[in-house]
């Protein structure tokens, strides 16, 4: 019997026999038809997926290939804002210039990465890095309308670490639409520039015209409010602060130097007993210097008193730092050791043969 006798025969046969039958092939048309559909979105999920890697693949490869000078970086935008990914790579390509001395660079745009900080996202982040032989890799993930609604997730290898080394980071910038203006997008490229460039949170590893440079944009930056959290403004108020100080003792502009005390003295009242301890330290000796500084210019005998307070809770501070501990470990063991040469030395001068 053919398959197709066979059929016939068994509807026939429902049909006579079971109630309802008609409904019950009904259903299972239905059913046949839904099952269908769902491979065809399973597959075209699956080759979705494969164009979107090969696609992300081949413009990692052409980044590599490519003969631009200058810094590489990625950008792959939120899952489901688009919006964010474009506004994020126009803030770079507007902003990043001011605060990398000009330094050039090119921004390549990636397919999306879901997953955030998970550990399959983060790998796949670097593979893709290391591909393209890039210095940057952000990625971005919304979370809400919040303070901490986008959350930009990123691997750089500032400081010369290979894509296997590169540091990962976080910057969690508010959600809403309506906020990204351009103090915001000020704000976001600074911070992605000092993970590109490590050396920006230190005013020495530049030439003072550099710093006072530095020290003047940030200064527009923090005037323009950005609305970013308070831990945030708190960091680049210590960048700018670090860098007024160092062009008031190089170079003599005190310009900035009575906003660099203001915060600085602000910030040491606001302290409580849980802050960072290594902050507190670092704000004292930036508003010891910078009263320093001024009494210099304008000599206050109440000025040079608040420095010496300050500067010397600061060092009693440095004192209990392990670090600075270890190092006087290893000083105290240095100088035992050169005084039994030395004692050596004499004893074979006054008593040998």
């Amino acid at each position: 019997m053919s398959i197709s006798a066979w059929a016939k025969s068994a509807e026939t046969w429902l049909m006579t026999h079971v109630p309802g039958a008609d409904w019950l092939m009904l259903f299972g048309a239905v059913m046949a038809v839904v099952t269908a559909l769902l491979v065809l979105a399973w597959v075209l999920r699956l080759a979705n997926r494969a164009i979107n890697t090969l696609s992300n693949e081949g413009k990692a490869r052409a980044a590599r290939l490519s003969k631009t000078p200058g810094f590489r970086i990625l950008i792959a935008p939120p899952v489901k804002d688009r919006p964010a990914g474009k506004w994020l790579q126009a803030a770079l390509s507007q902003y990043l210039p001011t605060f990398s001395f000009g330094a050039p660079f090119s921004l390549v745009a990636m397919g999306p990465i879901k997953g955030g900080l998970e550990s399959r996202s983060v790998a796949r982040a670097r593979k893709r890095m290391a591909t393209a032989d890039a210095d940057m890799f952000l990625w971005a993930s919304r979370a809400g309308n919040g303070e901490r609604g986008l959350e930009l997730h990123g691997l750089s290898r500032g400081g010369g670490l290979s894509p296997a080394e590169a540091r990962l980071f976080t910057i969690a910038l508010p959600g809403a639409r309506k906020v990204r203006d351009d103090d915001l997008a000020r704000a976001a490229a600074y911070l992605i520039a000092k993970q590109l460039q490590p050396a920006l949170s230190d005013p020495q590893a530049f030439r003072a015209e550099k710093i006072r440079q530095l020290a003047n944009d940030l200064d527009s930056l923090l005037a323009g409010e950005p609305p970013i959290s308070a831990t945030l403004r708190a960091e680049i108020e210590a960048d700018f602060c670090a860098s007024g100080v160092r062009v008031a003792e190089e170079l003599g502009d005190v310009t900035a130097l009575d906003k660099v005390i203001v915060m600085r003295r602000k910030h040491l009242e606001a302290a409580s007993e849980t802050a960072d301890t290594g902050r507190v330290i670092q704000a004292r000796l930036e508003l010891g210097r910078a009263l320093i500084v001024r009494a210099e210019k304008q000599f206050d005998q109440n000025i040079v008193r608040e420095a010496i307070a300050q500067l010397s809770q600061a060092v009693e501070g440095l004192r209990a730092d392990p670090m600075i501990l270890r190092a006087q470990s290893a000083s105290d063991a240095l100088f035992k050791a050169q005084s039994m040469i030395e004692s050596r030395k004499r004893f074979s001068l006054n008593f040998g043969s």
